[in-house]
């Protein structure tokens, strides 16, 4: 987990130096095997569970490589108007910010459903509530070594 925070912090730090494409693609590999470390610590799923639980789970991590791509755009958008940023891009970047919590919260709301109906209300509510500490860690990981917008000079 320390790499994996380690490589997150670098590659937030590095978007406004223009991260190059191997960064991005070692931080997904490490977000996702720890990802599935953690998620397999915490559930304690027997054998049959697992046997259920994997597969959804994996279907549920390849859409979520989706939202982090396009989350991984919208910081490169960010990077490359930062000293410049004008309203309609600070604009456009909070919508896109929305539309990527929106997406993941619907795409939480969904999977609960599945995992409650493959495996019961009560671990599915495990796997949202472990995912979900996941996701603050990662994503207070990017945000704090992403700089604030700051208006232009002048105004």
């Amino acid at each position: 987990m320390k790499r994996l925070l380690l490589v997150l912090s670098i590659l937030a730090g590095s978007m406004l130096a223009n991260a190059q494409q191997e960064l991005l693609e070692l931080a997904r590999s490490d977000i996702r095997s720890a990802r599935m470390g953690l998620v397999a610590a915490a559930m304690e799923l027997t054998p049959e569970q697992q046997e259920v639980f994997w597969p959804l789970y994996r279907q549920y991590a390849n859409e979520q490589d989706a939202l982090l791509e396009n989350r991984m755009e919208m910081l490169k958008q960010f990077a490359r108007n930062y000293e410049n940023m004008s309203d309609a891009t600070a604009h456009s970047i909070a919508e896109q910010s929305f539309d990527i919590q929106r997406a993941r919260m619907k795409r939480r709301e969904n999977y609960f459903e599945k995992f409650s109906e493959a495996l019961g209300p009560v671990l599915a509510a495990r796997f949202i509530q472990v995912d979900g500490q996941i996701s603050t860690l990662l994503d207070f990981e990017l945000m704090k070594a992403t700089p604030l917008i700051t208006p232009p000079v002048g105004e």
